[in-house]
């Protein structure tokens, strides 16, 4: 028996139109902040010079998702997650635009960067588990895989091809116009997220047990590790983070090339997580969800730690890891959402966000100060090396849990599928 037949026509047709307008708008979204921050982390670099002055905006635009993350996450709870994504969406937009307003009237280029990436990240700090909420409340459950693979997809491939024309976009016409494009992208993806229409009036899942196995993830996911699992995922996010700090460094100083390098690495990028995330479906048919995160993850470290070696080793090396962080972000992923229950997936995103900024600014921090005091190299080799130890040691703790789970419960509902 089919899950869809235990919906309601009008249940059914909202999960679909769920799925093709929230891809878009994450797209969207992440174009527009993508082109923001680049832009910023160039105009920041060139006044000061430092790995840690580019470090400094990211921790900026880091501090009050950490700080506020969490406390959002339970807001989004209880409040409608559509009107709370709209919301954040529209404040963003007003934010967004301040910025090439201050620059128009000849305010301090930093100064500007640092307060306008701020605020963006306190309605960030909103938006994040408010969206991830708005996933887990509209989609099936079994059809998570799929979408998730088509998110990552657009949203990262949105955040990297826009990266990549922002390195020649800035040489061009300066930042000005790109966060002009950010503040538009807000208001497109608050359109999107509206058009997707009231909650349906019944739960899209069926809460009562039935002889069929559809049913049977509703009992499974409460059970799960779920703060392991929130680690497991949290742990891209810091690698993002320092990624994006300490790759601008190595590409400008220690390689002495231009911000166009920053976009032809940025479109390497993208098309490995673009081929990766397309051929998702088919490597997690292969694949444990659990084994894939990890090792997606650990491919993507050894592709890390080639990149600083010389710029041709970097163009190489990033499409590969690009390929591979694919893999085990989307898999990590959709662990954690199916982990989670529709009724604490807010808090849960938030905490996992909060943690992993959190992580994220002290690897920072640090490892900036490294590479400034010694090699840009030395933060690349650092960063895989916590990175690595800290997938393993969830993988190890988490093998027993999920182990004992497979022998009570079908495999699909522990992997990450593209049923």
């Amino acid at each position: 028996m089919s899950l869809d037949s235990t919906l309601t026509p009008d249940a059914v047709r909202s999960s679909r139109l769920a799925e093709r307008l929230l891809v878009p708008a994450g797209f969207v979204t992440t174009a527009g902040n993508a082109f923001q921050i680049t832009a910023a982390a160039i105009l920041v670099f060139h006044a000061e010079q430092t790995t840690l002055a580019v470090g400094w905006l990211f921790i900026a635009v880091s501090i009050p998702q950490v700080a506020l993350a969490l406390l959002f996450g339970k807001l989004v709870d209880k409040v409608d997650r559509r009107m709370l994504c709209i919301a954040a969406d529209l404040v963003s937009a007003m934010t967004a635009f301040a910025l090439p307003v201050w620059l128009w009237i000849g305010g301090p280029a930093n100064l500007g960067s640092y307060i306008a990436n701020f605020m963006l990240a306190c309605t960030a700090a909103l938006f994040m588990p408010a969206s991830n909420g708005l996933i887990k409340e509209r989609i099936r459950d079994e059809r998570l895989g799929k979408f998730n693979s088509h998110f990552e997809m657009a949203s990262n491939a949105g955040m990297l091809m826009a990266s990549s024309l922002a390195g020649f976009l800035v040489i061009w016409f300066g930042a000005t116009p790109l966060f002009v494009f950010n503040s538009l992208s807000f208001i497109l993806s608050a359109v999107l997220v509206y058009a997707i229409g009231r909650k349906p009036a019944k739960p899209l899942v069926v809460a009562e047990a039935t002889a069929d196995d559809s049913a049977a993830p509703v009992e499974v996911l409460v059970r799960q590790p779920v703060k392991r699992l929130a680690l497991l995922y949290a742990n891209g996010n810091i690698g993002l983070m320092v990624a994006n700090v300490i790759l601008t460094t190595l590409i400008l100083q220690t390689f002495n090339q231009g911000a166009w390098m920053i976009g032809v690495v940025d479109a390497l990028a993208g098309v490995g997580f673009i081929v990766g995330a397309a051929a998702y479906g088919k490597v997690s048919k292969r694949f444990k969800g659990i084994h894939l995160a990890v090792l997606g993850t650990l491919g993507n470290l050894i592709c890390l730690a080639i990149q600083p070696l010389h710029y041709i080793a970097l163009m190489a090396a990033i499409p590969f890891a690009g390929f591979c962080f694919a893999q085990g972000r989307i898999a990590a992923r959709t662990l954690l959402m199916r982990a989670s229950p529709e009724d604490r997936v807010g808090r849960i995103f938030g905490g996992t966000q909060a943690v992993g900024l959190g992580l994220g600014v002290g690897a920072t921090v640090g490892l900036s100060a490294l590479a400034d005091a010694t090699t840009v190299p030395y933060a690349f080799w650092g960063l895989a090396i916590l990175q690595g130890a800290i997938v393993i040691g969830t993988y190890l703790s988490l093998a027993k849990p999920l182990s004992a789970q497979e022998k009570k419960q079908p495999a699909e509902v522990l992997e990450a599928t593209a049923a």
